[in-house]
């Protein structure tokens, strides 16, 4: 395995200022003597944390889990709030996707790039996934956007709506601000026709984030014709990432059991082009 850390902000010259983070971290494979060398699809994965931190518990043990799948893992350490908020939130999502484009040679990739994102994280993935020409990212990248564009979108347990009746408060008061009002950043009203496949998970009882965040995103992309796949499990708390030992304080039947949701992504995946292990 080779390890990266990229500065995403050296790399596209732009100035960090106070941000102190806007990191890429990198799990790639490695071609050796004993290995053949092929060209992998990645995975880019962006933690939850409510935009006010970003888990640890949805970090290293979600990429290497998809590594292990055969896929490069990438996971995005971006800013929150109080050093930061929209729009650069938005811009350092599109500057890791515009990073994985840039540098697919180097990177030995085939060209498929899958988004990944829990909780506020999922948000930021359902933001990039459906909304790559955003006129500030457009105003940023110019005609670069259409490479923002992921290939394909894991969201886990995601906030979604900006509707006052299910919403995730905190979410959207850290990503908007006072910048931009809250409705515009709701995914279900971001969905298009030509946005990329959409994987989603969730529990019915999640107390943190309702289920009607992912069932209203569910029912937008079936709309407007997205291949959409999503699955509602019966029970299980917030937060549980790879559901696993090392990310939960007890693993019980049922989390083995949501533990599903790992093969029926990469199966996912698979269907939609990715090369995996």
């Amino acid at each position: 395995m080779r390890r990266e850390e990229i500065d995403l902000y050296a790399y596209f010259c732009d100035e960090r200022g106070e941000k102190p983070r806007g990191f890429l971290h990198a799990y790639r494979h490695v071609a050796s003597k004993e290995i053949a060398g092929k060209e992998r699809s990645a995975v880019l994965i962006f933690p939850g944390g409510g935009y006010s931190f970003v888990s640890e518990r949805e970090w290293e043990p979600v990429a290497m889990y998809y590594y292990g799948r055969g896929l490069d893992a990438y996971v995005l350490d971006y800013n929150v709030a109080p050093h930061c908020g929209y729009p650069a939130l938005l811009t350092e999502a599109a500057m890791a996707m515009l990073y994985l484009r840039k540098e697919a040679e180097r990177l030995h990739s085939d060209g498929k790039i899958a988004v990944l994102g829990f909780s506020s994280g999922g948000h930021l993935c359902g933001c990039v996934s459906l909304g790559w020409d955003d006129p500030v990212l457009r105003e940023r990248f110019g005609e670069d956007c259409a490479k923002i564009r992921p290939d394909a979108a894991i969201l886990a347990y995601a906030v979604v709506s900006a509707d006052r009746s299910c919403w995730d408060e905190e979410t959207f008061v850290n990503f908007c601000g006072d910048a931009a009002p809250y409705e515009r950043y709701s995914l279900e009203s971001l969905v298009r026709r030509d946005a990329p496949p959409v994987f989603l998970w969730a529990t019915a009882d999640d107390a943190a984030v309702p289920i009607e965040n992912s069932i209203r995103l569910f029912r937008a992309l079936c709309a407007a014709g997205v291949p959409a796949e999503y699955h509602a499990f019966e029970t299980g708390e917030h937060g549980l990432s790879v559901c696993s030992e090392e990310v939960l304080a007890e693993c019980t039947e049922q989390t083995e059991h949501v533990r599903n949701w790992l093969r029926l992504s990469v199966g996912f995946l698979r269907r939609h082009g990715f090369y995996t292990a």
